[in-house]
């Protein structure tokens, strides 16, 4: 491979088109650093690092610093620990290695990859009638798979809003939850009874922590997914032990980049888990990452989160393009 002759790291802000509202708060903007490599031939390939609060341990100070410390040192010892940093740098040095071998990066990690995934879109809408009417036009759009936050507010009107989506798009399309642990396990339990007949593909963090989900998982009447109450690999693990979720949510840039990420899916795939492959509502450049790594794994079913370059207000990559519901890798 040709050697990296130039390294920036920048830090810059994204802005959502409307604030996503979940149990962990409100988000409308949020900073992330931008790690760029590139060579002399022309080749320049991109990473992020995007802490989030409720899902990563470390703020951004800390994932800047310790990426511009590793860069620094005269030869670096390995990928950083934290997570975030590591994520940024791995994802650089992927794309790069793609391009300089004329490949996508899912043809780099897995000749055989596919070249489209199917996609969910999340939808945001303030109101139960936007978020009817963001529904329906990704139905319109030829999205499979819906997915609606949960918790931030209440329960009543949480089961007005999934009860007027599944109404207004009918039996066929998936649609998914994620509570991000807002409910106590006995609430929990109560509220996905009452969230039975619409007929969800799972919900994400019914409750927080990993021996809460173990008790909703066993009492649930449908399947639980484990998501930033796992945010490691001794975390998923542990998830596993206790039989927490029937699917394990992999954020690529929050668990610490490719490399690790393959290890988290390899050993969810093990334990008989399903694996969802989401975005960390970062900008393209790590939607690109967890994009062409879904299809390197093969992990397309359920489909992968990551329709959600559309929420920023402006991008710092080149969005993958998304047509009938499904995402272009090429």
């Amino acid at each position: 491979m040709t050697e990296v002759t130039r390294v920036e790291i920048t830090r810059h802000v994204l802005s959502y088109y409307s604030p996503i509202v979940t149990a962990h708060g409100q988000l409308l903007q949020r900073p992330v650093v931008v790690v760029a490599l590139s060579d002399d031939q022309g080749n320049t390939g991109f990473g992020e690092a995007a802490p989030l609060n409720g899902f990563t341990t470390e703020n951004i100070d800390q994932s800047e610093a310790t990426i511009r410390q590793w860069f620094s040192a005269d030869q670096p010892e390995g990928p950083p620990d934290l997570p975030t940093a590591r994520a940024a740098i791995d994802g650089a040095f992927f794309d790069l290695h793609a391009q300089q071998r004329g490949l996508s990066l899912h043809q780099h990690l897995n000749p055989e990859s596919p070249s489209r995934l199917p996609v969910a879109a999340l939808i945001t809408g303030s109101s139960t009638d936007a978020l009817v009417e963001q529904a329906l036009q990704k139905q319109a759009e030829g999205f499979a798979t819906l997915k609606i936050k949960v918790g931030a507010g209440s329960f009543a009107v949480d089961l007005e809003r999934v009860a007027a989506v599944r109404s207004a798009v009918g039996g066929r399309m998936a649609l998914r939850l994620d509570a991000n642990g807002a409910w106590s396990p006995d609430e929990a339990l109560r509220n996905i009874e009452k969230l039975f007949p619409f007929s969800l593909e799972f919900i994400e963090e019914p409750t927080a922590g990993l021996a809460g989900l173990a008790k909703v998982r066993k009492g649930a009447a449908f399947p639980v997914a484990v998501d930033e109450s796992a945010g490691d690999l001794a975390g998923l693990r542990q998830a596993i032990d206790l039989g927490s979720g029937d699917f394990f949510i992999l954020k690529p840039s929050a668990i610490g980049g490719l490399v690790v990420a393959e290890q988290a899916a390899t050993m969810a795939a093990q334990a008989g888990l399903g694996v969802v492959v989401t975005s960390l509502l970062e900008s393209s450049h790590g939607v690109k990452l967890a994009a062409h790594f879904a299809s390197a794994q093969g992990l397309s079913a359920p489909s992968p989160g990551l329709a959600t370059a559309e929420l920023l207000t402006q991008d710092l990559g080149c969005p993958l393009p998304i047509s009938n519901g499904h995402l272009s890798l090429t």
